[in-house]
């Protein structure tokens, strides 16, 4: 998705970060965060649930969310047929979740609660 289409979508971000010309910047809808390239296509997507509850833009008319915990998380994949296995693909000893046929990688508290969602396509950067 391009820029343009993502303000069509969901207009302008709250919050936003890096330069917007130039360097890759990210930008913040409630919960959501979307990553854009140097030519503007969104590379990245993350949620990262504020408490018990997901937020997603006012636009999708989806409301909130409840946060999903990890067992269950898991065993809705699961029942979907999709595998999930545990990998560390930033700190050694950082657990992390990947679905290996999305590359959706998902991180939990430690009381199990869904901490981080996200996915990238690093082909669209630079």
């Amino acid at each position: 998705m391009h820029r343009s289409e993502l303000l069509a979508e969901l207009g302008p971000p709250e919050g936003t970060t890096g330069q917007p010309e130039g360097d890759a910047v990210s930008w913040c809808y409630a919960d959501l965060e979307l990553g854009l390239s140097v030519r503007h296509l969104v590379w990245y997507i993350a949620i990262e649930p504020s408490c018990f509850r997901i937020t997603l833009p006012a636009r999708m008319h989806l409301g909130p969310i409840e946060t999903p915990a990890k067992d269950t998380l898991l065993r809705d994949l699961a029942s979907r047929g999709e595998a999930v296995e545990a990998c560390a693909p930033y700190v050694p000893d950082e657990l992390w979740w990947r679905v290996p046929a999305s590359g959706v990688l998902m991180s939990f508290s430690e009381d199990g609660w869904l901490d981080n969602v996200h996915t990238s396509d690093r082909s669209l950067l630079p």
